[in-house]
């Protein structure tokens, strides 16, 4: 029997202690299982993001070298195959990521376990892949201009210090509004705008708790994150100093490149903190209203007794 308790009220902090929780209890047999699944897929973005990409990197600040050997005009059916192939790539990482964690915190509900085979969890993602593409694809449509117009009408907002708190509030409110609200639409099946309403009402029912809780995620998140991005940044500017000011002498040294590459499977590994705080959201609303653990401790004070 697990010992983590899925169905559970929680509040601000018991949202963020509870995650971490989660990955001191589960995070051998949670990440070895996710490598396992995801580690190719991971493996195989790299390389192209380094060969379609590394010119141009090593090129930024050397305006009198010309891009790249992958152009367009040069070898459009090349570009055209790398390009298809690359994104086909992300939506598979994306979707494999974004639905690992569900899947894991579905197996827990339904097994009373907390330790699975990566067979086990690679059969609850086949079921769920569908759906969440669907849902993506209508989000394109749907909540993407929502959250493009939201954005700028808080940034326009902005100059007259009202929009910052506004603009502050903005990403991490959509965010948590469309991670519900996919959590509804493939785990129960509804239909895109009930899952949109019902994904709203478990953004604003205890809206503070959980918006701040996921504000705090994101910046424990992009905090770690960040010494990826800054450490070659202090090497290409120290290369600058030592050269007399030169702005040419900013090349990526495979130094550089290894850090980027780290920061990157750094943040996919990263980002299931975030989506495992979204998933403790949505049970947690199952049990402000269906009350699964009340009846689970009833169920359990009879076990006990036999």
């Amino acid at each position: 029997m697990s010992e983590f308790q899925l169905y559970k009220k929680r509040d601000f902090s018991v949202l963020v202690t509870d995650t971490l929780q989660f990955f001191k209890q589960f995070w051998k047999n949670y990440f070895r299982n996710y490598i396992i699944l995801n580690g190719a897929l991971l493996l195989l973005m790299l390389l192209m993001y380094y060969l379609m990409f590394k010119d141009t990197f090593q090129n930024m600040y050397r305006p009198n070298i010309n891009g790249s050997w992958l152009m367009f005009n040069d070898n459009p059916i090349l570009f055209a195959t790398l390009g298809l192939l690359f994104t086909v790539i992300i939506v598979a990482l994306i979707v494999i990521t974004t639905a690992f964690p569900m899947a894991y915190l579905k197996l827990m509900s339904t097994t009373d376990k907390d330790s699975f085979t990566a067979t086990e969890i690679y059969n609850k993602i086949k079921g769920y892949a569908g759906r969440m593409i669907m849902f993506g694809i209508i989000s394109l449509f749907i909540m993407f201009p929502i959250a493009v117009i939201v954005l700028a009408v808080a940034g326009a907002l902005s100059i007259i210090l009202i929009g910052i708190p506004l603009l502050i509030l903005a990403f991490p409110t959509i965010l948590v509004w469309t991670m519900q609200s996919m959590y509804v639409f493939v785990e129960e099946g509804a239909g895109y705008f009930e899952a949109l309403g019902k994904g709203w009402k478990i953004t604003f029912n205890k809206y503070w708790h959980v918006v701040g809780s996921t504000i705090i995620v994101f910046i424990l998140i992009m905090v770690v994150s960040s010494v990826f991005s800054i450490v070659p940044m202090i090497m290409m500017f120290s290369s600058v100093i030592t050269s007399g000011g030169q702005p040419e002498a900013m090349v990526m040294t495979p130094t550089m490149i290894i850090f980027y590459i780290i920061g990157i499977i750094f943040s996919f590994l990263a980002n299931n903190i975030l989506y495992m705080q979204q998933g403790l959201v949505y049970y947690s609303s199952k049990e402000n209203t269906a009350h699964y653990q009340a009846f689970s401790d009833i169920d359990n004070i009879g076990k006990d007794e036999e």
